[in-house]
């Protein structure tokens, strides 16, 4: 009897060990790929998304090879990321970081420091953790640089309800805590989880899908062309013009911060209007909801007024004599006046001819040094 007990332990102590060790061995792969996930290796798309996000940051191919050159970080949401048709069409230079390096190249390094539904002030707490090399086993070590530059990248359309829903978590708005840095195998399981349980929600509600299609849809001509678009991100039609304040006032100060910490650090910020903004429909029309609210419909008169207040309140908060701002707002409507800027896979990032357009604002707004 007392046998079979210590042979049953030692079998249990042998596939604790063994399971522990697969453990550790798989999460030594994750910290691999994490500092080898870039386009030149032809690293799968599709398996980025079980990567921490801030090990992302490794993927976009700039070809930063110069030395003795300019440093530039590319600072916020999906839009600096790159999120759009090209993403998902696989196309090798999909971002505004990758037309930014073919008009930059002789002269600047590029790194990313931006990730799909984040905000600036997070980026900025990552991007702190990275120059002190505390996320070296995710994003490889930090530059060595007498000065370096930063683009921030606002998006008026859901900046703000980011940093209303998520402001005060920072790192662990991504759902963890810096262990994350040492063993990203845990995103990688959480990863695999939620997507298994969508795909399982996703047969489930096939069929109540197909009988009830979706009917929060705007119809979106430019000159003679019409798209039937979900419901439109705007400049925060769901908050009031306290929150907007309040939010934007946040934002000021975690900018601040980072300069008064690194002040050899040249910042610059574009602007990025919504669609709604953008394409200022005639009619009323359906816009994204972040929090609760009775009404589903807002207008462009509506939604110009508060683009004007946000970019305002930026304008009054931020030190542009330290700071650059750039606002190709009036450029893009102009532009899109002729022919959609936005995707038609996705409708609320922009396709090529819009990240170049960004590209071109931010190289003709920003001075490097």
């Amino acid at each position: 009897m007392r046998n079979s007990i210590w042979n049953l332990c030692i079998n249990l102590i042998l596939v604790l060990f063994s399971t522990l060790l697969g453990i550790l061995t798989i999460n030594q792969f994750f910290l691999y790929i994490s500092n080898n996930n870039n386009q030149r290796q032809d690293f799968p798309r599709k398996l980025l998304q079980y990567l921490e996000p801030i090990a992302r940051w490794t993927y976009p191919d700039y070809k930063n090879s110069v030395t003795n050159s300019k440093s530039l970080f590319i600072v916020g949401d999906s839009y600096a990321e790159g999120a759009g048709d090209l993403y998902l069409k696989d196309s090798y230079k999909y971002s505004i970081g990758h037309f930014l390096d073919k008009q930059w190249r002789k002269n600047t390094n590029i790194y990313l420091a931006a990730n799909s539904g984040s905000y600036i002030p997070l980026q900025l707490s990552l991007l702190e953790m990275h120059l002190r090399g505390d996320s070296k086993n995710l994003t490889g070590m930090p530059i060595k640089a007498g000065t370096f530059n930063l683009v921030l990248y606002f998006y008026e359309g859901n900046d703000l309800e980011n940093t209303l829903l998520n402001s005060r978590m920072l790192f662990q708005s991504f759902g963890g805590s810096k262990l994350r840095f040492k063993f990203p195998i845990l995103y990688a399981l959480k990863t695999a989880n939620r997507l298994g349980k969508q795909k399982i929600l996703s047969i489930l509600t096939k069929q109540t899908s197909q009988t009830r299609p979706n009917s929060l849809r705007n119809n979106i001509c430019v000159d003679s062309i019409c798209r039937s678009i979900p419901s439109m991100q705007t400049a925060s039609a769901g908050l009031s013009e306290e929150q907007i304040n309040v939010e934007i006032e946040y934002l000021v100060n975690s900018i601040k911060k980072f300069s008064s910490q690194y002040t050899n650090a040249n910042m610059c910020l574009v602007y990025i209007p919504s669609p709604a903004t953008i394409y200022s429909p005639k009619e009323d029309f359906f816009y994204q909801q972040y929090l609760p609210n009775k009404s589903l419909k807002t207008d462009a008169k509506s939604n110009n007024k508060k683009s004007l207040l946000i970019r305002q309140s930026l304008l009054e908060g931020l030190n542009f004599e330290l700071m650059t701002f750039v606002d190709p707002t009036k450029t893009l409507q102009k532009k899109a006046l002729k022919e959609f800027i936005h995707g038609k896979l996705d409708p609320k990032h922009f396709n090529e001819y819009g990240y170049k357009l960004i590209a071109e604002s931010t190289s003709q707004g920003c001075s490097l040094r």
